[in-house]
């Protein structure tokens, strides 16, 4: 599981669906000020940390060398920035610096470049399926976003952390439509839900959403 840490300034270019987020193991830190990227940092021990030198008031290259102190050699920290911030930026120990205008395509070529990312190549179709769950003896509803044979994104506001465990349950869309009951570990949490992993899956029902998924012809890698 690769973790990034990000200022809220970067989340609305990671919410559409063909980002590589929401194609890879990747687990999201957001850092809702400037004054928690340290601690964040500590806490988490990122692969890779993106910086905004331009947020008033904020040291984004103090901050980096704050957190290259905190964490060491093993995360790779990025500014977004220009060419005028090149020097300090080097000064700093940044690893690169994501051209402004930022966007989407810059942001995620980034990840993809810096944070060891796997992104996943099994067939994938967005559907919505009601599924129950069952969280720490708590029983709960979600609705499906996308389904994979591996797992799948599940849209809830319910509270969840990467590592918990869920017992999943819910019948593939059809006349007839097959039930699945699988134990399920959370891989990545966004703010509209959960990407989570099945742990335990029948071959049987890997096989009938396998099936399932030929059906719909929108799979996508």
């Amino acid at each position: 599981m690769t973790t990034i840490l990000l200022g809220k300034e970067c989340s609305p270019f990671l919410e559409t669906d063909d980002s590589v987020l929401q194609r890879s193991e990747v687990h999201v830190v957001w850092a809702e000020t400037t004054d928690a990227f340290i601690p964040l940092a500590r806490e988490h021990r990122p692969a890779l940390v993106v910086l905004d030198p331009h947020v008033a008031g904020f040291d984004a290259f103090a901050c980096a060398r704050g957190i290259l102190e905190a964490v060491g050699e093993s995360v790779s920290v990025l500014v977004i920035g220009n060419t005028a911030d090149q020097e300090r930026a080097e000064a700093a120990g940044v690893a690169g610096i994501v051209t402004r205008p930022l966007t989407q395509a810059r942001l995620v070529e980034a990840i993809r470049r810096y944070a060891p990312v796997v992104e996943r190549e099994q067939a994938r179709a967005e559907v919505a399926i009601k599924v129950d769950f069952v969280h720490v003896g708590v029983e709960g509803l979600a609705y499906t976003r996308d389904l994979a044979a591996e797992g799948c994104f599940l849209l809830t506001h319910e509270s969840f952390k990467v590592g918990d465990h869920l017992a999943l349950a819910f019948h593939l869309p059809g006349p007839g439509g097959r039930e699945v009951r699988t134990p399920a570990e959370v891989v990545r949490v966004q703010p509209t839900g959960i990407a989570v992993r099945f742990t335990g899956l029948a071959p049987a029902d890997r096989v009938e959403i396998g099936r399932f998924l030929r059906s719909r012809g929108r799979g996508v890698a």
